[in-house]
């Protein structure tokens, strides 16, 4: 399918790899709570009471865990290249951002420390992170398939 005035010529989006939905989540909070709470009611019946207060600080703790993986639900990253610009627009912890850049005199810049890589677009003597919800791997191949969409004297 050749790509029409309207629809960019690159699209990638990323969001986080999530293996609970939110259903999934309350139920295992629930589960584990239960689970926990009961260990701990079977040990204070058996006289060790400081028990319970621990219990009780382990459920709030993974309910809290839970919590600050609810709040980024909605994480994603989209990076669009069409004929004139590059455009970034880009959601974490619910704060949204955008960025456009002419697609002429945007760079792709990979940068690799010590096996790990980061990834940006420069342009306007900014550098705008990229493929922060990919591994390094995907940063690298999201890395060439920008290249090859951006004109090869900006890289």
């Amino acid at each position: 399918m050749a790509p029409s005035a309207e629809s960019p010529a690159f699209v990638h989006l990323s969001v986080p790899n999530r293996s609970l939905g939110p259903r999934e989540r309350r139920r295992a909070l629930v589960a584990i709570a239960v689970t926990t709470m009961g260990v701990a009611a079977g040990a204070w019946a058996l006289g060790a009471w400081p028990v319970m207060p621990f219990a009780g600080i382990e459920v709030a703790l993974v309910w809290l865990a839970f919590h600050v993986v609810r709040k980024h639900d909605g994480d994603f990253e989209r990076i669009e290249i069409d004929a004139g610009e590059v455009r970034l627009d880009a959601c974490d912890a619910r704060r949204e951002s955008h960025f456009v850049a002419n697609r002429a005199w945007a760079r792709v810049v990979l940068r690799e420390h010590g096996g790990q890589c980061t990834l940006g677009l420069a342009y306007a003597g900014k550098t705008v992170p990229l493929g922060r919800l990919l591994s390094d791997e995907g940063r690298r191949r999201l890395a060439q398939q920008i290249r090859a969409c951006i004109p090869v004297t900006a890289n």
